[in-house]
């Protein structure tokens, strides 16, 4: 038994035993909270229990470990999983003492829960198109499980001010979203070989901001140092009173860019010097120890059209791969959710159609990899016997939210129920072609919903982004409405969006959402980006022309 399954068996241990004080009422809630936490297990409503996050590193997963996800899905889970905006999978509605063989079915596939929540490094993630697209510099997969194994059991890990983000992306699209997190790192190649650029206190939140850049080239070789550094600086200084202040981008804040640069560059070279042979030699190993699955062989490619169903499919759901005749495919997953069924025929699907793995991508759906050109329509087929095969990833109708108030207990409304309804909104009067029609006109546009301003839905950084608020009527009584940025997004000119004049009524959103982008289709100029469109119009008239479509919006 390698040393990493001892640790994670003993965690598990560790965790059984605290759940036994807790029940017994040796530990107080209090005492137990933080304990709990570290092993991903958040408590939730009374009537859901307890939610059990899981970590997946890079967002990826093996078939073994989809088919463990779906056993625990179906014994303790309800039968439903959630995928989230870091790549975690969640199960909701349960005891407390079921996690603990929850997480041992999981650590005998490799999947661990550790550090999935608490003030700990969280799930660290990467690009779900790692490896396979042309326009990446290289594969940032195995840099990705460096840092998550070497920050496992970290002496700072579990005892940060706060929790702590990490990402990674290979090209400058920024799938994995970089610059809204603490530390993002973007794969470069300089006079010394593979680098990445680093940039640091990214978060969103109620005071999102975009993340700073603080080393434009680091020689991979210096990869866990820097991360290092900039996880030490956070222990050391973060704030530990307040925890509404207690992210790295506070204590940037606090102090200053320049001073916060200059501890990070202090504490860089302290690390270097004392341990950088070996921590290089780390990163050197567990590099050179990765192997993606290998891919199944080419199949000829014959001239199968399908149905129409499977054209657009095609055209939306996939796109070409670098190694010549193989497609990468979407499956998405409606607001996030898959069933364990579902889980495990996709597992099989990986298996004949792909490499054996799928990768979770932050917008909510899996992306299979490695599919032979040849055997698209065989994939669509079975995927759409289990009710997978939607297209359109990408665009409006590929709602991305937080769990809300049907399971949260900080969300202020239910983002998962209004997600559901712009969905069934853009199907005007049964009308399946005229949605098509609607969809396809407009092209790639996100929605992201969050149920409160902690921002769990990304809605900063959407093409339209929603957080829920409570609104008192005339009556006095309370309702529940949404507050909209437009214009948000991350890659190279990552931005906050920007708010709209006035609060809309729940029932009234999924019309404002159809309005702003038809008055985008509309006006817009030739390959013009909705990011752009909203510059030049500027978020007064889209405000009149979102809300002229809703009643009672204040």
């Amino acid at each position: 038994m390698s040393q990493r399954v001892e640790r994670l068996a003993a965690a598990i241990d560790v965790h059984a035993e605290n759940v036994a004080k807790f029940k017994r009422g040796e530990l107080t809630p209090d005492q137990f909270r933080p304990l709990r936490l570290a092993m991903g297990v958040y408590a939730q409503l009374a009537h859901v229990k307890h939610m059990q996050r899981i970590k997946i590193p890079g967002g990826q997963l093996t078939a073994a470990q989809l088919e463990a996800l779906a056993e625990v899905t179906e014994r303790w889970g309800r039968g439903l999983a959630h995928v989230t905006t870091r790549q975690d999978i969640q199960l909701h509605y349960l005891e407390i003492e079921e996690t603990i063989d929850l997480q041992r079915v999981l650590a005998r596939a490799g999947v661990t829960t550790v550090g999935a929540c608490a003030d700990t490094l969280r799930n660290i993630t990467a690009s779900h198109l790692a490896g396979v697209v042309e326009d990446e510099v290289f594969d940032v997969t195995p840099y990705a499980l460096a840092v998550t194994e070497h920050f496992l059991f970290h002496e700072h890990n579990r005892r940060l001010p706060r929790k702590f983000k990490v990402a990674f992306s290979g090209s400058a699209r920024d799938h994995a979203q970089i610059m809204i997190n603490d530390i993002g790192l973007l794969a470069k190649i300089g006079d010394r070989g593979r680098g990445f650029t680093v940039y640091v206190a990214g978060s969103l939140g109620s005071t999102p901001e975009i993340a700073h850049l603080w080393k434009e080239f680091i020689p991979e070789s210096d990869l866990l140092p820097m991360c290092e550094a900039v996880v030490s600086v956070f222990h050391r200084d973060g704030e530990r009173k307040n925890r509404k202040k207690a992210r790295l981008k506070f204590l940037l804040r606090k102090i200053g860019e320049a001073e916060f640069l200059r501890r990070l560059d202090e504490e860089f070279a302290r690390i270097k010097a004392e341990r950088g042979d070996a921590l290089a030699a780390e990163l050197t190993e567990q590099v050179a120890g990765y192997r993606e699955s290998a891919p199944p062989p080419l199949t000829p490619l014959r001239e199968t059209l399908g149905d129409g169903a499977f054209a657009r499919w095609k055209r939306t759901n996939t796109i070409a791969q670098k190694q010549a005749g193989y497609r990468v495919a979407t499956v998405k997953l409606p607001l996030g959710d898959i069933t364990s069924e579902q889980l495990r025929r996709l597992a099989d699907l990986s298996r004949r159609y792909g490499n054996g793995e799928v990768r979770a991508t932050n917008t909510q759906n899996f992306v299979l990899r490695w599919v032979p050109e040849g055997q698209l329509l065989n994939l669509h087929r079975e995927l759409s016997q289990i009710g997978l095969a939607e297209a359109d990833s990408g665009h409006i109708t590929d709602v991305v939210t937080c769990p809300g108030g049907d399971y949260c207990t900080l969300a202020i409304t239910k983002s998962m129920e209004v997600g559901a309804r712009i969905r069934d909104h853009l199907v005007p009067n049964g009308s399946r072609q005229e949605a098509d029609d609607f969809v396809s006109a407009l092209g790639e546009f996100d929605i992201k919903i969050s149920g409160c301003p902690n921002s769990c839905g990304q809605h900063h950084v959407a093409d339209i982004g929603m957080t829920g608020l409570m609104v008192k009527g005339k009556d006095g009584v309370e309702r529940p409405h949404y507050s909209l940025r437009v214009g948000g997004g991350c890659g190279p000119s990552a931005r906050i969006g920007e708010r709209l004049d006035g609060r809309i009524p729940e029932e009234e959103t999924p019309k404002v959402i159809a309005a702003i982008a038809r008055f985008y289709m509309a006006g817009r100029a030739e390959g013009e980006s909705f990011r752009d469109f909203v510059t030049r119009k500027g978020v007064q008239e889209i405000t009149r022309a979102g809300f002229a479509a809703a009643e009672g919006a204040l």
